[in-house]
Order: structure tokens, then C-alpha cells, then sequence
């Protein structure tokens, strides 16, 4: 492939810069065809919301690679601006909970259901075993189905903070289904998200601290757009917690959501 400057890169893909005005999202050779067209289909729907996010086309293969192109949008991610002015992270958790109210507000029915989709996840979770899979599934059909839009995995990197505005990118996970799922989803990720063992048990603590601050402002920031029970919420968190599973996660993470199921399975 062309040497391009490497912007990004995840389990399905690398993103390069294409243009100065575009970015090009190069899927690895293990992705299906349908993966990569059920993508440009997710965003093409999006884009027609009324939402901001990046304009999406086709491309020619790139050195036999499938490609997205993808507007390219000027802006850091949320995570680099959380990092980089800590003095601002309630501002900014503030600012994504609004942002996250606002597509929940939307309703696309055309979407694939966020319910098949969780089913299918939890399923396919090598650390769970049949009972509790089932056990899991159980409780999950007793939880309510909605239309909502969901992005499906709103977390501090998918936001693009620009000079006048917030764009949400990566919505190939986007569904039509329940508020609280995705709420639920993103305090997962909020606490626990890539967590890695610390180089000491005080730094690991106190991180899983911070962590559980942080995820607790957000869920209280959501309330001022959407108010809802603490029991409804935690009603969510063992099928999304168990889906979550069916991700390449580091180890420190899985231990910590395998802790959540149990107790959950055994409540």
C-alpha cells in the first residue's frame, strides 16, 4: 500500500489521510464484505438524520484493500482533550452527556435492532457458558425494546471536538432500541473501558476510583436531559456487560465485567 500517514487503527481497520479534505478507512483482510457494506449503509442512514457526522462515499480499492472514504473532520478526540486539560473534564462530560441525550431524542426505526444485536453478542461470548448465557438472555427479553437511535459504542473517542462544534463518528454499531442500553454501555466504559493493570495496587485503585466518579457525574449530567430510575439503569448493565464481553478486551477489563455478570446471575 501507498505509505500514508496513519491516523488511526482498530480491530476492523486502519484509517490514513487521503486528502487534505478526506481520510480513508482500509479494512483488514479477515473483514467480510458484508461488514464493510452494513458500515456504509449505518452511516449513510445517519447522514440523513440531521445529525453532524462525517460524509461518507465509496472508493476503488486501495492495493487490493477495501476502503471507506470519510470526510475529514478538523478537531481531537474527547479522550485527548480529557487528558490534556484535566482542570475541564466535568465541562467536557457535561458536553457528552447533552451530546448523547440528543441522538437518544432521534428515532430511526430503519436501524438494525439493538436487541438482535445484544442477543447475537452475548451469544457469542467464549467466557460464559450455556446456563448463564441463558440466564442472561432471560432477563434480557424482559427489558423494554425501543426506536431510539443508539450509537452503540459512545465513548470519549468516537467525539471529535472542532472549533464550533461535537462530531460523533464511528456509528457502525448504531441501532434502533432503548435509551438505557446505551447509556448503560457507555458507564461501562466510562469505569472500566481499556483498564490495565497499574504498575502498583495504589495507582490501580485509585484509578478504579476516579473511574467511578467520573462514570457517576456523567450518569447524574444525563439526568438533566433525561430522567429515569437508578433501578431502570441497572437493569441494563448485566446484558450489556455480558455482550460487552464478545469484544477484544484487555484482561483487567474482562475480570471486572465477568464480576458485574455473577453478581447479576446470582441476585
Amino acid at each position: 500500500m501507498e505509505q500514508k500517514q496513519i491516523i488511526g487503527k482498530g480491530s476492523t481497520a486502519q484509517v490514513i489521510i487521503f486528502s487534505p479534505s478526506e481520510v480513508a478507512k482500509v479494512f483488514h483482510d479477515h473483514i467480510s464484505d458484508d461488514f464493510v457494506e452494513h458500515e456504509y449503509s449505518i452511516h449513510s442512514i445517519i447522514s440523513r438524520s440531521g445529525l453532524k457526522v462525517p460524509k461518507v462515499r465509496w472508493s476503488k480499492p486501495i492495493s487490493g484493500k477495501r476502503v471507506l472514504i470519510y470526510q475529514k473532520i478538523e478537531g481531537d478526540t474527547l479522550t485527548s482533550l480529557l487528558e490534556s486539560q484535566p482542570q475541564k473534564v466535568l465541562h467536557y462530560l457535561r458536553r457528552m452527556a447533552t451530546l448523547q441525550a440528543s441522538i437518544h431524542d432521534k428515532k430511526l426505526s430503519s436501524l438494525p435492532s439493538q436487541f438482535d444485536v445484544l442477543q447475537q453478542k452475548i451469544i457469542s461470548v467464549k467466557e460464559l457458558n450455556k446456563d448463564q448465557k441463558k440466564r442472561i438472555l432471560d432477563e434480557l427479553e424482559k427489558l423494554p425494546k425501543d426506536k431510539c437511535l443508539c450509537h452503540g459504542d459512545f465513548h470519549p473517542d468516537n467525539i471529535l471536538i472542532t472549533k464550533d462544534d461535537a462530531v460523533v463518528i464511528d456509528w457502525c454499531d448504531a441501532a434502533s432500541g432503548n435509551r438505557m442500553a446505551d447509556l448503560a454501555r457507555t458507564i461501562l466504559i466510562l469505569r472500566y473501558g481499556g483498564l490495565k493493570d497499574s504498575t502498583s495496587f495504589l495507582n490501580y485503585t485509585t484509578t478504579l476510583y476516579v473511574r467511578k466518579f467520573l462514570a457517576m457525574y456523567y450518569r447524574k449530567s444525563y439526568t438533566r436531559h433525561y430522567q429515569f430510575s437508578s433501578r431502570v439503569l441497572e437493569s441494563w448493565m448485566l446484558p450489556i456487560a455480558a455482550a460487552r464481553l464478545s469484544e477484544d478486551l484487555p484482561d483487567t477489563e474482562k475480570k471486572l465485567l465477568l464480576t458485574i455478570i455473577t453478581k447479576g446471575i446470582n441476585k
